[in-house]
């Protein structure tokens, strides 16, 4: 693995993090727990920050685990704003549920319990937002997916784009990396979407759905 941030910045990082909702510190620490991959407070607080700052009301989460990475969406959406969660493990959505009611935030979500990609083909757009954590093999999918359901001008965003620096890595050829260095390289090359790869924990990229300009 290739370091991402010298270990000294991510700890400056991590000291300047503002106080935090003890629902999200008690959910970082069921992860914890478990080995269980979350965003994190970082990236949290970047997904609550684009979200409110393009005020987005439709958020559809590929891959939502118990229920993170939904807990910031929701809480930026308001209380008018809604945030569909899409899972294959049952318990992950008894356990997002049991999350974020505590949180006051049970109103926001709709929990889908089965493979995103194929969850998707049932719903209508369009979206603000597109967030991507699904497994990473079919990461080369959700390009034409989201654009499919996402309002032009929409965001498509999409964690561990830099898979622990494997992707920078030849010798990396596993079908996970391969199918995180496909999908960056899609993106890239892809005239629908304006994107921008940042080096934040995992990787994170963020991607504009390209609308009319004027």
């Amino acid at each position: 693995m290739i370091p991402i941030l010298d270990e000294r910045i991510q700890q400056y990082l991590e000291d300047l993090e503002a106080k935090r909702d003890p629902i999200a510190i008690e959910m970082e620490k069921l992860a914890e727990d478990l080995d269980f991959p979350i965003v994190g407070p970082q990236l949290g607080s970047l997904l609550y920050i684009l979200t409110r700052s393009m005020r987005a009301k439709r958020v559809l989460e590929l891959g939502s685990g118990f229920g993170y990475s939904a807990l910031f969406f929701a809480h930026a959406v308001g209380p008018s704003g809604r945030v569909v969660l899409t899972d294959t493990d049952r318990s992950n959505r008894a356990r997002a549920q049991e999350f974020l009611s505590r949180a006051r935030l049970e109103d926001r979500i709709e929990f889908r319990v089965g493979d995103a990609l194929e969850l998707l083909t049932s719903l209508k757009g369009a979206f603000d937002i597109v967030f991507n954590d699904i497994d990473k093999e079919e990461y080369p999918f959700v390009p034409d997916a989201a654009a499919k359901l996402l309002r032009p001008d929409g965001l498509l965003i999409t964690d561990n784009t830099l898979w622990g620096g494997r992707v920078a890595d030849p010798a990396q050829l596993d079908e996970a990396t391969q199918g995180v260095r496909r999908y960056n390289e899609l993106l890239a090359a892809d005239t629908r979407y304006t994107t921008v790869l940042l080096p934040l924990r995992d990787g994170v990229s963020v991607s504009l759905l390209n609308g009319p300009v004027g």
